[in-house]
């Protein structure tokens, strides 16, 4: 029995060692196992913190750009508000319920003198409250898409074709404008002479009261139908007017007074080419029953009025749409680079 219990000690020793080593083995295994772990949860926890920081960047980013296009609207908006009253006025006063005699304003400088006369100074900034409330959201909303539709659109180098442009500019004036509708009806009921309002939020309370909410989204159909080609005109215009002069690229420098003259070209072109849809817009936001729709307006202007009943107001738009184009452009881009905003290729 000794010698039987001699003889396979041996075998147990060598059975033990054995286990011994496949226990290191294990152990070796488990802690390589666990240090791989270790690794790829650390690049997890980069990763994710990098991607939040990578959020919390374009979050960033994005919030800068749309402080520069509210202030750059607010800014070319208040400089030109005494022009945009009197184009509204000659706009609406051949109809009875704008409370307006149809031969009232006759010109701009007549149309100066008699609201100074007759109201005083203040009076040509009448309803600039609500319009700076309404262009703040309208011109982030709108410049501010504008660059990220062309980020979209642009093809795998970066580079953007007219189709392109025109298509991201009016996506970017259907945005803004859908967003601040109901704010541009209130403006235009507050411009008028002898309205009944008390202020902006009187003006709602009434409308929605005695009109309903529809009545605050009057004529959005012509005013999506007018933006679009005339936002994609004016965007398109003034960045091909701008490669034309700088060249392709993100980081040229730009001469603000440049971009004023090309600011002011673009509008003017822009807008005499969509001023007939404005009018008809302008006419169909009125108090009460106007026009069966856009087609019944259209018609009817042109049968009581002739062409000529569509660019009432032409002149005084224009010489609004010069500098308040131009200001709102250079404004836009001088603030995003105040706001270390990432510029966009021209």
């Amino acid at each position: 029995m000794h010698f039987v219990a001699e003889k396979h000690r041996p075998e147990r020793n060598r059975n033990h060692h054995h286990l011994r080593e496949m226990e290191e083995s294990s152990s070796s295994v488990s802690k390589s196992f666990a240090a791989h772990s270790a690794r790829e949860k650390r690049r997890n926890d980069d990763a994710e913190s990098g991607g939040v920081l990578s959020q919390i960047k374009r979050t960033l980013d994005g919030s800068r750009m749309v402080a520069a296009g509210g202030g750059a609207g607010i800014i070319a908006r208040t400089a030109s508000a005494p022009l945009d009253r009197i184009k509204l006025l000659f706009q609406v006063q051949a109809m009875k319920s704008s409370g307006i005699e149809g031969t009232a304003y006759t010109g701009v400088g007549q149309a100066f003198a008699k609201i100074y006369r007759e109201e005083g100074i203040l009076s040509f900034w009448k309803g600039n409250g609500v319009n700076v409330i309404r262009v703040a959201p309208y011109a982030a909303a709108q410049l501010t898409s504008n660059d990220f539709y062309k980020s979209k659109l642009q093809d795998a180098d970066g580079k953007l074709g007219v189709k392109e442009r025109l298509l991201a500019g009016a996506m970017a004036g259907m945005t803004g404008t859908a967003i601040t509708h109901p704010l541009d009806t209130i403006r235009l009921r507050l411009a008028l002479p002898n309205h009944p309002y008390k202020g902006m939020m009187n003006a709602f309370s009434v409308v929605y009261r005695t009109e309903g909410v529809r009545a605050l989204y009057k004529g959005l159909i012509p005013t999506l139908a007018g933006i679009a080609p005339y936002a994609a005109c004016n965007f398109a215009s003034y960045d091909v007017a701008k490669k034309m002069y700088y060249g392709d690229g993100s980081n040229i420098k730009q001469d603000p007074m440049a971009n004023l003259v090309i600011g002011g070209a673009s509008g003017t072109f822009s807008a005499t080419v969509c001023y007939p849809l404005d009018t008809i817009r302008r006419r169909m936001q009125m108090k009460g029953k106007t026009y069966n729709g856009m087609a019944d307006a259209m018609l009817t202007i042109m049968r009581e009025e002739g062409m000529r009943g569509f660019f009432r107001g032409w002149t005084a738009n224009t010489m609004k749409v010069v500098p308040q184009n131009s200001i709102r452009f250079v404004s836009y881009e001088l603030l995003k680079s105040l706001l270390g905003c990432q510029q966009t290729k021209i």
